[in-house]
């Protein structure tokens, strides 16, 4: 897994520097990546995790601890699809040079 993941990231980050728009203005568009990598890295579980316990009725009586019912991720799917629709939006403002 570590082996597949190291090819992963490094041809990620490759990509993302091939498909700059100015390479003179590389380190302000890979910080906005980054920036907008992390907030989705660190909110995930933050947002998720209460989202699923609470929709999945994890503290159900009667069910095993640990486990969710399959509301739950339909509910974070769905709010998944909701954010990259917002997202979408977004980005349609930002004008090509």
């Amino acid at each position: 897994i570590g082996v597949g993941n190291g090819g992963y990231l490094a041809m990620d980050s490759s990509l993302a520097v091939d498909t700059l728009p100015d390479k003179k203005e590389a380190a302000k568009y890979l910080g906005v990546w980054g920036v907008a990598s992390f907030v989705g890295t660190a909110l995930g579980p933050v947002v998720g995790g209460p989202a699923l316990y609470f929709v999945g009725g994890g503290g159900m009586e009667g069910r095993e601890p640990g486990t969710y019912d399959v509301r739950g991720y339909v509910a974070l799917l769905g709010a998944s699809v909701v954010y990259f629709a917002c997202a979408a939006k977004v980005l349609r403002g930002v004008k090509a040079r």
